[in-house]
């Protein structure tokens, strides 16, 4: 297959036989001369700091004042049990905030399995061990506060959100990555008779929160977003360079003809000092004239292609100077 002359992948492919939910191997071939670091040093980036995850944030443990407390008949100390709770593989896609508890009172070695977790959050490596209680009389009852979010975010960082500020919540520092590793390599390809191809294999390990096809395929898409706003697709255009007021312009305002008087003549938005990308965006939700527009709920705009809060305020400003306004 060819693009304006380059060769374009005609093989992608993961192996199957080293395929797990923490581990993949793909490979991308033939790709033209350059490509392969291109596309995989691109990918890795964004997999590595980009992807949103779930992590702990905060740990209350009953007993445990501060981070450094010793708890009676459990084998582990405070510490321990924090850096194993950090290693918790979280699946989660709701919103704010959600909590994993863990209590019990019998000797034992009590793993992940353990906790009992809120609607919508499920851990993907229950064989974690958290802490042993090693002697009748030792317990364990442990608050674990979960989020969502990306990168790394240290106990400062939380503790200056106003986080952690309860006597008895221990804050840890969040790393919210799903992908642990990743690497590539490039190597040559043939194509026909030529053999300046690339071919490119990449390894990605993951937590087991999510696979390795999700997370290259979430990589993907945001790089194609970041993409499409250069091409000029899907981006919102400041205000400013919608509308034109300079001191000259309102200084003429009120010698001018009102606006008002027109307000009922079905006026093109071709005609009006509306941008035309907005003309464009507008007439594709079939909306070409001043009276069609002003018909129209904030809401119903907001639900056309590449049309934001801010384009709404600069459809505002163009029915007030025309004497109307958005539905309600």
């Amino acid at each position: 297959m060819e693009y304006m002359k380059l060769h374009l992948p005609d093989i992608i492919k993961w192996d199957e036989e080293t395929l797990t939910d923490r581990f993949g191997r793909m490979t991308v071939s033939a790709l033209e001369r350059g490509f392969g670091r291109t596309l995989a040093t691109a990918l890795r980036r964004v997999m590595l700091s980009s992807l949103e995850g779930a992590a702990p944030v905060s740990v209350s443990i009953k007993g445990a004042e501060h981070e450094f407390s010793v708890l009676t008949g459990v084998l582990e100390d405070v510490p321990d049990i924090i850096l194993n709770i950090k290693s918790l593989a979280v699946r989660y896609s709701g919103q704010g905030a959600t909590r994993f508890t863990l209590k019990a009172d019998k000797p034992g070695v009590y793993t992940a399995e353990s906790f009992q977790c809120d609607e919508g959050a499920t851990i993907a490596n229950l064989d974690q061990v958290i802490a042993e209680i090693t002697e009748e009389g030792g317990e364990l009852d442990i608050t674990v506060d979960v989020a969502r979010g990306k990168g790394f975010v240290t106990q400062d960082e939380w503790y200056n959100q106003s986080k952690g500020r309860e006597i008895g919540t221990i804050l840890v520092d969040s790393w919210f990555c799903p992908v642990r590793k990743v690497n590539f390599e490039v190597e040559s390809a043939r194509v026909g008779d030529r053999t300046d191809y690339d071919r490119l294999n990449m390894e990605i390990t993951t937590d087991g929160s999510i696979s390795p096809e999700e997370a290259i395929k979430s990589a993907a898409r945001i790089l194609t977003k970041h993409l499409e706003m250069v091409l000029g697709l899907g981006i919102e255009e400041p205000v400013a360079d919608m509308v034109e007021a300079d001191e000259e312009t309102k200084t003429t305002e009120e010698s001018a003809t009102p606006a008002v008087e027109h307000s009922m003549e079905d006026v093109e938005l071709a005609g009006t000092d509306l941008s035309k990308r907005y003309v464009k965006i507008l007439s594709a939700g079939g909306i070409t004239t001043i009276n069609q527009l002003a018909s129209k709920t904030a809401d119903e705009l907001l639900e056309l292609r590449n049309f934001g809060a801010a384009s709404v305020d600069v459809v505002r400003e163009l029915l007030e100077a025309h004497g109307r306004s958005l539905a309600t």
